[in-house]
């Protein structure tokens, strides 16, 4: 089944979210090895691939979004609470917020610093910032600080799904892997 239904995700939902996820795994991997690499010709090549990289996790991001915003989400189990319900709900939208500030911060990092976005050199993204090194110092800290949010927040969704699992015995995490 392709599209989400009132007791699981479908195929493309479940294939965005595991695509992403591992996405997401490989870019902190390679952002925090490429932090670690020595000024040089192959940093720049690196960090080209890693800009490259996320401008593609930034656009299976968008169309995760879309894809959830036009579709019905798997409901709750009975036994949830009001509370739990909106925690469940702001944890994937702070996810989703974290998504998109990772890549974005990236960019604009980036062009502050004077520096142009290519797409695997096969064109650079527009110029959204004036080459500003205080701005680009912001966006390196903000580029920084959202890897370890968005880290932590994954811990936290991943824990909470198998709690659902183990703990509370409920389909939650067979949503989002074999079905109901």
């Amino acid at each position: 089944m392709l599209k989400k239904t009132a007791n699981t995700y479908g195929v493309v939902a479940k294939g965005f979210h595991w695509l992403l996820f591992l996405m997401l795994t490989f870019s902190i991997v390679m952002g925090n090895f490429l932090a670690s690499m020595p000024k040089g010709a192959e940093k720049l090549e690196a960090a080209g691939m890693h800009k490259s990289f996320g401008a593609v996790l930034l656009t299976l991001i968008l169309l995760r979004l879309i894809w959830k915003l036009v579709n019905e989400t798997p409901r709750l189990p009975d036994e949830t609470t009001a509370g739990e319900a909106f925690v469940a709900k702001a944890m994937h939208w702070g996810l989703y917020l974290l998504m998109f500030a990772q890549p974005l911060s990236g960019i604009m990092m980036s062009q502050a610093a004077g520096v142009p976005v290519s797409f695997f050199g096969l064109f650079e993204f527009p110029v959204f910032l004036a080459k500003n090194p205080e701005l680009a110092q912001f966006f390196k800290g903000m580029h920084g600080t959202v890897w370890i949010l968005l880290v932590v927040a994954v811990i936290g969704h991943a824990g909470a799904a198998l709690h659902h699992h183990f703990i509370r015995k409920d389909n939650v995490l067979k949503q989002m892997t074999t079905g109901v």
